[in-house]
């Protein structure tokens, strides 16, 4: 910003200065007038070839030569008919050339801005604010080649990019119509919150990215899952249940859910980068989009613990179960 006011105000002092010169001209330009009429009245009875009209003739012609010149300097202010040009209108074409303005004013092409891109997205730092979905220890004491690249982000899915959230929440009402009333009535019935959409964006530059994008599929696909057949567990449980964090506290806390649905994208029209994941190669896109679909799910027991006056007053941030 500092370069475009230096350019304004040299623009302005320009046009100013250009602005005081045509004045100065246009009274130079009366004083001559005045002149020339002098002199007429004196050659009208000086004619002759004697001194005084001599004299006066280099005295007209000297007026004419300075009329010229200030008509030549009214010309490059002004643009005139002739080919000097018009020294502010050159001035303001810097100005808008240096403000990225076309000609006629039409803005040009918007300059790309190439996203700074950490060179690793690992951290289990508990300040990260980024949007994660965690791991549920069940899972992750279980986790293969493609679920432990997890382990470098403290056993959560992390959102690489600030993804797009979709947050809702709603208070159901039956309604009464009593007859020969004019207004309905309103009997409550009971309040949710709406399922939770995150779509977020995932880029791979280089083996280790491509790695932790199968992990992030592998993570979805196993929490999409129940315990049945062999599984070394609880045959017949539901999928597990993982907890939603991002932007601090105040935001989304610790909100236990579950993965109802994800999607995500193998365009044909990216690159495919190559990641070995325990021997085997494997191909992932270099661009992608994940969309998952979390429905909070809190249990009975800590249902009965909630005080509407404790939730207005922030105490339910922080404990477990995170209330939103």
């Amino acid at each position: 910003m500092s370069i475009f006011n230096a350019f304004n105000k040299l623009n302005n002092s320009i046009s100013s200065s250009f602005g005081n010169i045509r004045q100065v001209s246009q009274t130079i330009n009366g004083f001559t007038a005045n002149i020339n009429r002098t002199v007429s009245q004196f050659q009208s009875f000086t004619s002759g070839n004697n001194g005084i009209a001599r004299g006066l003739g280099e005295v007209s012609d000297t007026v004419r030569n300075v009329k010229n010149t200030l008509g030549i300097v009214d010309n490059l202010i002004t643009g005139g008919t002739g080919n000097v040009g018009n020294v502010g209108t050159a001035t303001r074409m810097i100005g808008n050339a240096v403000q990225n303005v076309g000609y006629n004013a039409a803005p040009k092409g918007r300059n790309i801005t190439r996203a700074l891109i950490s060179p690793s997205i690992a951290s289990a730092d508990a300040s990260d604010w980024r949007v994660s979905l965690s791991v549920p220890s069940v899972i992750m004491d279980a986790a293969g080649p493609a679920l432990g690249v997890l382990e470098s982000t403290g056993n959560r899915m992390i959102f690489p990019f600030n993804p797009t959230i979709l947050l809702g929440h709603s208070a159901n009402y039956s309604t009464v119509h009593p007859t020969h009333t004019n207004y309905i009535y309103h009997a409550y019935e009971n309040s949710q919150v709406d399922n939770i959409t995150i779509t977020g964006e995932f880029i791979q530059e280089n083996q280790a990215d491509a790695q932790y994008w199968i992990g992030a599929l592998h993570f979805l696909r196993t929490m999409t899952k129940m315990f049945y057949g062999e599984s070394d567990g609880p045959l017949g449980n539901p999928p597990p249940i993982t907890r939603l964090n991002g932007y601090g506290k105040y935001v989304l806390n610790n909100i236990p859910c579950v993965i109802t649905n994800f999607t995500t994208d193998l365009p044909q029209d990216v690159d495919y980068i190559e990641c070995t994941v325990a021997g085997d190669k494997n191909y992932v896109p270099t661009q992608c989009t994940f969309t998952v679909t979390l429905a909070p799910n809190y249990a009975r027991r800590s249902q009965s613990r909630f005080s509407l006056q404790d939730f207005a007053g922030g105490k339910h941030i922080g404990n477990p179960e995170g209330f939103v």
